[in-house]
């Protein structure tokens, strides 16, 4: 699905990239934010094409790398649009999503995926798992922050997070900073996953799925926006 600002541009675009659940109205709401701001938002259905509706561990099937393939193509695709300006093409990820973006920040995972084309401009994720952590068995969706980041990321997380518990992502982000890569992060003290996901008839609620707990927060959604805002632009500004 793509959306468009109303002009010619070029316009910085913005490649979603949805959670293991698929595409959800969370994804709508920050198309609709991001147009407004005057991006291209693309958002990709990394499953419908491949016959699936659900893709959350242990039935993940598709897997963090082919999310992050389907993203090379929405670059590739935005690029040949005349009304985008293709230097200015982020992508932003949530969860398993998110996951991939980690990945697409990498030096050596670009390299080997974009194949010396340049790549996205810069990376936001949203409550990613990013590595393994002790006492889990080691899988590949369970390793996604890499130490050669080149591409601007920002992780976003919820320090209430059980799920993809934020502990690795911030050890894993102030050492790629200390190194001088370009690292951000921020921790949402009262967030957990998917705080701009969990709802019931669209109004932020909290459920729980198994031990995980999940509490929408429209609060934190408004100030990961400002966040995001602050980000891109500071990065976008520098093409």
């Amino acid at each position: 699905m793509l959306f468009k600002p109303a002009g010619d541009g070029p316009f910085p675009a913005a490649v979603l990239s949805h959670t293991c659940g698929g595409i959800y109205w969370h994804l709508y709401n920050w198309a609709e934010r991001l147009t407004k701001a005057g991006y291209v938002v693309l958002i990709v259905d990394h499953l419908g094409p491949r016959g699936r509706k659900f893709n959350c561990p242990p039935d993940n099937n598709v897997s963090v790398s082919e999310y992050a393939e389907d993203a090379f193509e929405a670059l590739a695709f935005l690029r040949s649009q005349p009304y985008v300006d293709g230097k200015r093409i982020v992508h932003i990820g949530f969860s398993y999503g998110a996951m991939a973006g980690l990945r697409i920040a990498s030096a050596g995972f670009a390299r080997r995926y974009l194949k010396q084309e340049p790549g996205f401009a810069a990376v936001v994720a949203f409550y990613p798992w990013c590595n393994e952590q002790a006492g889990l068995l080691r899988q590949d969706h369970m390793f996604n922050f890499y130490d050669d980041i080149n591409t601007p990321l920002l992780v976003l997380l919820g320090a209430q997070d059980n799920e993809a518990r934020p502990r690795s992502c911030v050890a894993q982000a102030r050492s790629n900073a200390e190194r001088g890569e370009p690292v951000e992060w921020k921790l949402y003290e009262n967030a957990t996953h998917a705080f701009d996901n969990a709802s019931v008839g669209g109004n932020p609620a909290t459920f729980q799925r198994g031990p995980y707990v999940y509490r929408g927060d429209a609060s934190v959604v408004d100030e990961a926006w400002q966040d995001m805002k602050t980000f891109l632009n500071k990065r976008l500004a520098a093409q």
